[in-house]
């Protein structure tokens, strides 16, 4: 099965004690904008992450769903 990774943004520039509320995500800034990079198991788990962000307070910007496909996935080899 194929890793979920979602991405999501939020204005403002993350400092270290904020990052630390993403433990084992991948928390970057640049020009005023954090993203936060994450594997997802689910949807309750996307969930949970989107409001991790609304409960400090921060401004969410964008969710980006990115597929990372491994060869013997099937699913993303054939046309639905």
């Amino acid at each position: 099965m194929s890793q979920l990774v979602y991405e999501l943004s939020f204005k403002g520039v993350a400092s270290d004690t904020l990052a630390s509320a993403f433990e084992g995500c991948h928390v970057t800034t640049h020009h005023g904008i954090t993203t936060v990079r994450s594997l997802v198991a689910d949807q309750a788990a996307l969930h949970g992450l989107i409001n991790r962000v609304h409960a400090l307070g921060l401004e969410l910007l964008e969710v980006h769903f990115l597929a990372e496909p491994t060869d013997d996935d099937v699913a993303w080899l054939t046309e639905p």
